[in-house]
């Protein structure tokens, strides 16, 4: 009965693997406060989207499900993105992106975020709705109370917003390329996957 037991314990545990050191990993820690149906895992690593996918091999066994969180940025163009999605589908692990960075996801917290950003943008936004929340504040990448505080309240939003973002993106895809053709992320410029890591934690208030 005890191997049983230990069995079930180790299939409930659910792995969170992004190399994104400040605003991902304090985002996800603090998300666990919504309690999750599984026992959540959230690791940081310092590689890129194929040496997470790798390192996500070593957690396949013990988990439900194994997760990695990147963003799109630079990696398409120097030939990282699309061999670690490959990778991922056929080893089982599952991927979030954002792009152009996790801000977008962020962003969608209190609206859509559908529009052509860079880095800069993304931050322009994410400060006017902080000032609007307590005059003078002002978005600082992984500060965790500001996080906890400001973003993880209105999770759901996100994943609607990001959701309705996606799918926008996707119909535009297979209206030019196809149903069956491969989706080009690096071209979905404020778009994110996110939503679909946190819909799969299943969590409670």
């Amino acid at each position: 009965m005890a191997r049983r037991q230990n069995f079930i314990s180790q299939r409930n545990k659910f792995f969170i693997i992004t190399n994104g050191k400040g605003t991902e990993y304090n985002y996800f820690k603090a998300l666990k406060s919504k309690k999750s149906t599984y026992d959540v895992n959230v690791i940081f690593t310092n590689k890129d989207p194929i040496g997470l996918v790798q390192y996500a091999q070593n957690f396949l066994n013990e988990s439900n499900q194994v997760w990695v969180v990147f963003d799109i940025d630079s990696t398409y163009e120097e030939k990282r993105l699309v061999p670690a999605i490959t990778f991922a589908r056929k080893t089982n692990v599952k991927y979030a992106f954002s792009n152009l960075a996790f801000e977008v996801w962020l962003i969608s917290h209190f609206k859509k975020c559908d529009q052509m950003l860079d880095t800069s943008g993304h931050k322009r936004l994410l400060d006017e709705y902080l000032n609007e929340k307590e005059k003078g504040l002002i978005y600082e990448k992984g500060n965790e109370k500001i996080l906890q505080k400001y973003f993880i309240p209105y999770y759901k939003n996100a994943v609607r917003n990001a959701k309705i973002v996606y799918q926008k993106k996707k119909v535009e895809h297979e209206n030019c390329y196809g149903s069956n053709s491969q989706p080009r992320i690096w071209e979905w410029n404020s778009c994110t996957t996110v939503y679909k890591l946190v819909e799969a934690l299943k969590l409670s208030e």
